[in-house]
């Protein structure tokens, strides 16, 4: 193993993963811009040059995978990407906040100052919860701060696997109780549902390792008629006037295994394992607004199939507190199964 590992060339590897931020960057910023990235990198390497992580990979591949994190999956800005490379480097390494501020400026310095974990000899509470209170506070001022913070955790989640098993569940616990609620009051479902799966795959292996097995056969055994399902509401819709792509989603096995849990069913006897999305791109009716489309489409399915009654949700009006907008409703297929289908912009 060691012998592999001093085979791999680090150095081609590091420049590959930075370019590919320089690349995602490249067509919103300006050329100034994007030399201030370049020498965010620069520095950060620098400075973390003697490190490693506990997969013996050099140190400066989690800040630049932050980095990258925030410029493909969170679209943000030059300053918050720059953050993202030295999110570090004031509670690792021997370089102040102050020497972010001289060479970056107090922006990019705010962000790195609200993501360093500050080193106290006494907490007022404890460390973790002041931590906490510390990125909290942060948002009455700047909410990309959490952004960076909630990237550098995405990054930590997808690496745990090389930690030892006592701090995978502290990390896992810390994550599924703070940064998974924090990313969904953010709007960031994507980030959400990745970081309560892999928390529940460390906090709970062996019922993750079984839902993964279960779902992959209930996916086999009904996907065929699922995309038969989909292809004939497109196409009912598009004889409207409606053009739309339909598809199905599993859920994931931490939502799989919650509702296990609230409804009292095992697996395969447990209601919504997968839904229906119906995402409508133009409709020949310009009148109507995005809501009034999607009561159309409403209208359509029902008159074709069979609703479940006291199931329709309407979550335009009423929007989760993540802010998703859908009109939801369970409707009876051909197969005679009851589909959950949410119409959505």
């Amino acid at each position: 193993m060691d012998d592999e590992k001093s085979n791999i060339n680090y150095d081609e590897i590091i420049q590959q993963a930075a370019e590919k931020v320089f690349v995602s960057m490249e067509p919103r910023v300006s050329e100034r811009q994007l030399q201030q990235l370049h020498d965010a990198y620069d520095f950060a390497r620098e400075a973390h040059k003697v490190q490693v992580r506990k997969t013996g990979e050099p140190y400066i591949i989690h800040p630049i995978s932050v980095a990258l994190i925030c410029a493909e999956e969170l679209k943000l800005d030059t300053n918050s990407v720059t953050a993202a490379f030295l999110h570090d480097v004031v509670e690792d390494t021997p370089y102040t906040v102050k020497d972010i501020t001289q060479r970056f400026g107090e922006d990019v310095s705010f962000l790195v100052n609200v993501v360093t974990k500050k080193k106290k000899e006494a907490y007022k509470t404890s460390k973790q919860v002041d931590n906490y209170k510390q990125l909290l506070e942060s948002i009455q001022y700047d909410v990309r701060a959490l952004m960076v913070k909630l990237a550098d955790r995405l990054h930590n989640m997808r690496t745990l696997a090389s930690m030892k098993p006592d701090k995978q569940m502290k990390i896992a616990g810390e994550t599924d109780y703070f940064y998974a609620p924090l990313a969904n009051r953010l709007g960031l479902f994507s980030i959400k549902t990745e970081l309560e799966n892999l928390s529940f795959k460390y906090r709970c292996c062996l019922e993750y390792a079984d839902i993964i097995d279960m779902l992959e056969r209930d996916q086999r055994n009904n996907q065929a008629r699922l995309n038969t399902l989909t292809t004939s509401i497109e196409q009912v819709l598009l004889a409207q006037g409606i053009r739309v792509t339909a598809k199905a989603y599993w859920r994931a096995p931490y939502s799989i295994w919650r509702r296990m849990k609230e409804q009292q069913r095992d697996f395969w006897h447990l209601d919504n394992r997968y839904y229906i999305r119906i995402t409508f791109t133009d409709c020949d009716d310009k009148t109507l607004n995005e809501k009034n489309v999607c009561l159309k489409i409403y209208s359509i399915l029902t008159d074709i199939y069979k609703e479940k009654p006291g199931t329709f949700l309407n979550l335009i009006d009423q929007a989760k507190e993540n802010s998703y907008k859908s009109i939801n409703v369970m409707l009876l297929s051909e197969g005679g199964m009851w589909e959950d289908v949410q119409i959505s912009s």
